[in-house]
């Protein structure tokens, strides 16, 4: 891997919308359970802020990225986090140490999503669990992020859960229909800035942005519970392929004995 991943990645004190926080507390409670009461390794920890949470649920919890910005950062606020440069593709682990991998909201930055995946089955313990979120490549406006490499669909992330010795089921949440009028004026919005390129690249960029759509927003912080309302994600079928349904994608494996 290379390059720096400081400005497509969410930081302390940045204005969020509350559909963002929802996303950001769904997916660090869905890692939580997944990790409950282990050993957990996430990958592309960014500037740290779902580490906390993490720890409040697992017996120990190691934090790494890519972006040595991004790792001072998550220093600075978690001054006793245990913190690790790492490349996805390479880990700096002894096999079969972690009873639970996750990497949220950063397979897409992979140039070689193979190999990380095959670099989680080997530190992960026999029955050990990983778990996946990314973006819907499938949904009506989806615009891919600056640096990214290739979104896998629904299909393809379990074709790489199952080829790298997973058994793997699929989830899906945040639901793509709009739920009041405001709302769909505001997606009229993001479908023209999608369709003419008008999106800025930058996180810091966007919430400039989402200032001027939505008002004063509240800021990124530590992950807690009670900053956003938690909903179901629905289980879906990776055999079909695709699904527009959701906004994002969850995919969770179980390592098989092999």
């Amino acid at each position: 891997m290379t390059g720096d991943f400081s400005t497509v990645t969410e930081t302390w004190g940045l204005g969020a919308s509350p559909e963002q926080l929802a996303m950001q507390y769904f997916r660090y409670r869905m890692a939580a359970e997944v990790g409950q009461g282990g050993t957990v390794l996430e990958i592309g920890c960014g500037s740290g802020m779902g580490l906390p949470y993490l720890a409040s649920h697992a017996r120990m919890v190691v934090g790494g990225d890519y972006t040595m910005a991004l790792l001072r950062e998550a220093r600075r606020h978690l001054p006793d986090a245990n913190l690790v440069r790492m490349d996805a593709q390479h880990l700096p682990f002894r096999d079969h140490i972690f009873d639970a991998v996750v990497m949220l909201e950063m397979i897409y930055y992979v140039p070689d999503q193979a190999s990380a995946f095959a670099e989680c089955r080997r530190v992960l313990k026999p029955g050990g669990r990983l778990m996946v979120c990314l973006p819907n490549r499938d949904r009506p406006d989806f615009n891919p992020s600056p640096y990214s490499t290739r979104y896998p669909n629904l299909a393809e992330v379990g074709t790489l859960f199952e080829q790298s010795g997973f058994d793997v089921r699929m989830y899906g949440n945040f639901a793509v229909e709009p739920a009041s009028s405001r709302d769909r004026m505001l997606d009229g919005i993001r479908h023209l800035a999608v369709r003419y390129k008008l999106i800025p690249g930058s996180m810091r960029a966007k919430s400039i942005l989402k200032r001027v759509m939505y008002g004063r927003l509240p800021t990124l912080g530590a992950v807690h519970d009670g900053m956003a309302t938690y909903s179901e994600p629905a289980e879906l079928d990776g055999s079909a392929g695709t699904d527009n349904r959701y906004k994002i994608l969850y995919a969770i494996g179980v390592a098989t004995s092999r």
